[in-house]
């Protein structure tokens, strides 16, 4: 009767992001939507260019500023 799975709001989905650091440089990387990405997952980083392999652990999640320029009523 009740599906197990729960549906995610959109507007918090887009504000949402997760950071790793670089295993070289650790200049933080940003990565978006991090509840789509796999268990494992490969980004380079944008400073040195190294290529690493990240668990889905390893994310710290961050909410981005808010986007809208007028405040809701």
């Amino acid at each position: 009767m009740f599906s197990t799975r729960q549906k995610q709001n959109p507007m918090r989905v887009a504000h949402e992001r997760g950071i790793v650091a670089c295993e070289k440089c650790h200049t933080p990387i940003v990565v978006n939507r991090p509840q789509s990405v796999s268990l494992e997952f490969c980004v380079p980083c944008s400073k040195c260019g190294h290529r690493g392999i990240y668990f889905k652990r390893m994310i710290n999640i961050e909410g981005a500023a808010e986007r809208r320029q007028n405040p809701r009523d």
